[in-house]
């Protein structure tokens, strides 16, 4: 019987026209592996009683626990003299890589929606990814039964409810399909007409006349399209079947034997309610009765014994004939879909066809294209799969292979693979390498071909050959393949784009063995995991702790797993590393500090004489330095109130002291200035001692957003202010880094896009005159390394030095280039642009020259610049060197910001003046060692303080969270969610089926066995789906401290005891080993106990 079956199985294999390639994609628990299951036992290789229960395509055990696919699994199945091989997918958004592996290696799918839950975000998600693909579909309207068993929906209700769904999907794809049109005709310049875009969409839309809508019970195993019933109903009414078929969707009425477009009474229902759904109906509602069932079998001449319901309904309407019928003749066969979508498997052939004009690619790519077996050989492997030994049914196995192996998931596209056969492995990343007639590339293998498996579920059966148009399991492939890979008989052949795109990996924690003996086996577990899972990051740190990141919960839990039978000892791992960023909030600019600590003297740029009144009030008032702290601080909120102040070019602020001087202070002991320049330079070695002592909230209230800092000879002074940026430019810059690196790191790019872009970002959000520009004429670098979305503003660089400006200039000097705007041409002239702007710039000198502020430094500056630039010729440095080292500090700085060490974001650092001290040096010149490194150190300590005085706060990930739930666990859910810090983004009630839609954005930090906290609640009738959303600041400022009456009032004078993001800050501290907030027992004493034992 085997050795038939394998004869059986190699005929079909070979007749490419017979075979259908196809997933099963759609949102978690919406029905694909109960669908599987049917259809899986229309061969025999399950009972149908247990098909829908077996759940046999899960074979893990924590997917048959959750009840949810977690991986993708193929199986091959026989209907008809047609071979099927099928793969169902997880739904699960965390397993969306493998939703795109089972894509790429198919050419069909069938689009499952639960019609009582309806179009859900997991649902458009697959969608775009199956267009992306190219991919056909067929779309199943699944759980047809729960409108009438659990909602009493009457069969009008239903059919507006079901139609609604496919008008949502069908919307879904008509806003992909745009946005690739928007995009072509931006790429070529050239619009398509309205025939061809009506054309495009009438192809990619569902629609139920086209017969490629089935509505289904996967559970109760029927189904049935509009084509099913056309052909009943036309032999009764002898009418012709296909006109038919067009009246049985949508508003058409049966009147007199006649359809029409209009009702013949008010409430008439349509065709599909008359003529499906109320026979359908009529069924569920007498389940109880069975001698009505046994009439309605009797009546519908169905054979056998009916004892039920379902028994009729798969009698009826047979789910799996139904499902294979519409298989074969909606979905293509391998030749039909590699024709199509030739441009998406074979874009780096089609690449090499241009670039090198070679016959051997033409070639390559007509055996691809007709998906020929007798061509050269191409396998693209998707995924690597993990297998234990007694799943794999192979005759010659000797000798038995000790624990899990790996093997490659592939499908073959041309030519046939055969064992023995010698083949190249060549990896995601080659590069092909021409020279004359040779053609080589880089990362490729030698390899022989020692085993072929066709894939059936869990299992493996051992075969000789496959052919093009196939899915295939090899084996051998463990140390020669990193996820994905090409597998040629050519040494020549471009590999195929790797089919996942890369996820974030959100959750990230420490892993390590229970006995440290096992430490070796779990590293290999890790290194044979990571090649099978796409989504998988692994990182090794220097302490030699490895670092594990994941899409979220329920992938680490599957990882971890993994681990443990892989290596086949215990693991524990750490609480989960979350991740956050530091920012700082944008506002007005100016200079913030607070007066608890210290005082400071600002230059504030003011119109109108009251105006100037109240300024010169400020100054008299700042002079003493025994001034009254909450008078100074209600004066200045009365100040700013009404009132937007600016930066000044070159703000005159006196030093900042720090927590030794105030404290000296509050002792009545007075300095002179260069006693205390003397003190400083003694104190520099300790500098940071005295803060440690103090908590972090101390450190922070101390600081102002401009400071000023040394290095450590004293020699160089560096003044720095740090504000926050626009939310949206932020986002440009993030959306942008890939450009931004290619442009500024590789200079590779268009420049004059680049600036297009930026200054129509700027233009359009309307940045404050003076900080547009700072960018346009200070700019000196983005951050970190060139390309993120932080800004270094250096005022003491000329405008033409500025990296805007540069870019500019490199425009200038390329070949001229119209712009097209709105169909016209539009010569940008720069040279134009510049003289304004040195126009500008004169006139602005000009006006600030008048100014006193002014005319005292101008003497001055001078002298500083050349003592500067004398000094960094001692030095044997360069201004460009200079620039560097203050680029490199700012870049440390942003890598890991004050509050806890996590990439700072959305920060600007402006370095107003630096300063050359011409004082002798007292101290060896080597003590501090080279300059330029004391250089780097300052342009960290500045931008760290300047940081913490410019109102710094935390920014965490967030979910998307959706939930759908009825009336009854409503309330329960949104308590969950509150008890988490979540909120509601906005939510819907379907009036047709009572359940709510509720989307929520959930942080991260609080999301960990969220999923089982509301299934407890809810007692499993609610089910959440999380799906990364990106970063939201939390508005809680982490150094709040009551100062007014009322919040003192409110809170007393200790700090608030719930404060988020201190706490968070402090969490993340602690697990870094910084220094942290905690409570100390100050007398051990005097402690007691609530309980004392008597």
């Amino acid at each position: 019987m085997e050795d038939q079956k394998q004869i059986i199985l190699q005929k079909l294999q070979s007749n490419t026209a017979n075979i259908r390639n196809l997933s099963i994609i759609a949102h978690v628990d919406h029905g694909k592996t109960t669908l599987t299951d049917q259809l899986i036992s229309a061969n025999n290789i399950i009972s149908k009683r247990l098909a829908g229960n077996l759940r046999y395509m899960d074979s893990r055990e924590d997917e048959q626990l959750r009840g949810i696919t977690m991986k993708s699994s193929s199986i091959s199945i026989i209907y008809d003299n047609h071979l099927i091989n099928l793969i169902d997918s997880p739904g699960h958004v965390e397993f969306s890589s493998e939703v795109q592996a089972a894509l790429r290696l198919t050419d069909g799918a069938l689009v499952l929606v639960d019609v009582l839950e309806g179009f859900s975000s997991q649902t458009f998600n697959v969608l775009k990814q199956m267009f992306e693909e190219g991919i056909k579909g067929i779309l199943v309207l699944n759980k047809v039964d729960r409108l009438i068993l659990e909602k009493q929906m009457d069969p009008d209700q239903a059919f507006i409810h079901m139609s609604q769904i496919v008008e949502q999907v069908n919307a879904a794809l008509s806003s992909f399909l745009n946005e690739q049109i928007h995009q072509v005709e931006e790429q070529t310049e050239f619009s398509l007409d309205d025939d061809t875009i009506k054309n495009l969409e009438s192809n990619l839309y569902f629609c139920p006349t086209k017969n490629n809508v089935v509505f289904c019970s996967s559970i109760d195993a029927w189904a049935f399209t509009i084509g099913t019933f056309s052909s009943i109903f036309a032999k009764k009414l002898k009418c012709n079947q296909t006109a038919l078929q067009k009246c049985l969707w949508g508003n058409y009425y049966f009147k007199n034997k006649k359809v029409t477009l209009t009702p013949s009474k008010e409430g008439q229902s349509v065709l599909f309610v008359d003529f499906i759904l109320k026979n359908i109906w009529n069924i569920y509602n007498n389940k109880d009765n069975i001698q009505k069932i046994q009439s309605i079998a009797a009546q519908l001449q169905l054979n056998g014994q009916i004892g039920n319901y379902k028994q009729l309904m798969s009698k009826w309407l047979p789910f799996d004939q139904c499902l294979f019928d519409r298989i074969i003749k909606e979905l293509p066969n391998p030749i039909e879909a590699q024709r199509a979508r030739k441009d998406i498997i074979c874009k780096r052939i089609n690449r090499q066809i241009t670039k090198n004009n070679d016959a051997r690619f033409d070639e390559l790519y007509k055996s691809i294209q007709n998906c020929d077996p007798n061509g050269p050989l191409v396998v693209f492997v998707a995924k690597m799969i993990s297998v234990p030994p007694e799943c794999i049914d192979e005759k010659q196995l000797n000798p038995k292979p000790q624990g899990i192996l790996s093997y490659a998931f592939a499908r073959v596209f041309s030519g046939t693979l055969h064992l023995n056969q010698p083949v190249f492995v060549i990896g995601p990343k080659s590069k092909i390498i021409t020279n004359e007639n040779q053609v080589d590339q880089t990362d490729m293998l030698q390899f022989e071909i020692k085993k072929i498996y066709l894939m059936m579920a869990q299992y493996l059966e051992a075969i000789k050959m496959m052919p093009a148009g196939n899915l295939v399991a090899i084996g051998g492939l463990d140390d020669l393949i990193f996820k994905t890979s090409t597998i040629s008989s050519v040494h020549y052949c471009p590999s195929f784009a790797p089919t996942f795109v890369k996820f974030k990996s959100i959750v990230r924690t420490m892993i390590m063995p229970t006995q440290m003996e096992d430490q070796p086996k779990v590293i290999q577990a890790i290194k044979k995991l990571y090649k099978c899972d796409p989504s998988l990051d692994v990182q090794a740190l220097d302490s030699g702790e490895l670092v594990l990141g994941t899409c979220g919960e329920v992938h680490l839990q599957r990882c971890i797993t993994d681990i443990e039978k892989l290596s086949e000892c215990k693991v524990r791992i750490s609480e989960p590393i979350i991740p956050f960023k530091e920012t700082i909030i944008y506002k007005n600019l100016f200079e913030e500090s607070n007066e608890k600590f210290h005082k400071k003297k600002a230059k504030v740029l003011v119109q109108g004489e009251q105006k100037q009144k109240k300024q010169q009030q400020f100054e008299q008032r700042t002079k003493d330095d025994d001034v009254d702290v909450e008078k100074n601080k209600q004066f200045k909120q009365k100040l700013q109130e009404g009132e937007e102040t600016e930066i000044v070019k070159d703000t005159n602020i006196l030093e900042q002291e720090d927590i030794r001087y105030n404290q000296l202070l509050k002792e009545e002991i007075k300095f002179k200035y260069d006693q205390k320049q003397q003190v400083k330079k003694i104190d520099h070695k300790n500098k940071g001692k005295q803060s440690t002592k103090n908590n972090l909230l101390v450190e922070v209230q101390n600081k102002s957003n401009l400071i000023e800092e040394s290095t450590a000879n004293q020699k160089i002074t560096a003044k720095v202010r740090a504000i926050g940026l626009p939310f949206e430019l932020i986002t440009w810059m993030e959306n942008n880094q890939k450009y931004m690196r290619k442009l500024l790191y590789e200079n590779k790019g268009d420049p004059k896009l680049f600036l297009e872009e930026f200054d129509l970002i700027r233009k359009t959000l309307k940045i404050e005159k003076k900080l547009n520009e700072l960018i346009e004429n200070h700019l000196q670098c983005f951050g970190p390394k060139k390309c993120g979305p932080n800004l270094l503003i250096n005022k003491m660089i000329k405008p033409e030095d500025s990296l805007v400006q540069k870019l500019r200039q490199q425009v200038q000097n390329l070949p001229q280039q119209p712009l097209i705007q709105n169909q016209q041409i539009i010569q940008i002239d720069f040279q134009q642009q510049a003289e304004e702007q040195y126009q500008i710039q004169q006139l602005e000198e000009k006006i600030e020259s008048t100014k006193d502020s002014k005319s005292q430094l101008s003497d001055t500056t001078g002298s500083i610049a050349k003592g500067l630039e004398m000094y960094l010729s001692q030095q044997e440095l360069s201004q460009d060197a200079m620039n560097n080292a203050l680029n490199l500090g700012f870049d440390l700085a942003l890598n890991a910001g004050p509050l806890c060490a996590e990439p700072i974001i959305g920060a600007c650092f402006i370095i107003e003046q630096i300063k050359f001290s011409e004082e002798e040096q007292q101290l060896q010149q080597d003590t501090y060692g080279p300059i330029s490194g004391q250089l780097i150190s300052m342009m960290k300590d500045a931008c760290f303080n300047s940081f913490l005085g410019a109102q710094p706060r935390l920014v965490e990930s967030v979910y998307k969270c959706t939930l759908q739930t009825d009336f009854t666990n409503y309330g329960k859910s949104i308590d969950v969610l509150n008890q988490r810090r979540g909120y509601v983004l906005n939510e819907i009630l379907n009036s047709c089926t009572s359940l709510f839609t509720v989307q929520a954005r959930l942080p991260l930090s609080s999301s960990f066995d969220f999923y089982c906290q509301i299934q407890s609640a809810t007692s499993g009738h609610v089910s959440a789906q999380l799906d990364f959303d990106g970063w939201s600041i939390i508005q809680e400022d982490p150094f709040y401290q009551p100062y007014t009456d009322d919040d003192i009032e409110e809170n007393g004078m200790q700090k608030v005891e719930r404060n988020i993001a201190r706490d968070l800050i402090m969490a993340t501290r602690k697990r870094k080993g910084m220094n942290f907030e905690e409570k100390i027992i100050v007398a051990a004493d005097k402690q007691r106990n609530l309980s004392k034992k008597k």
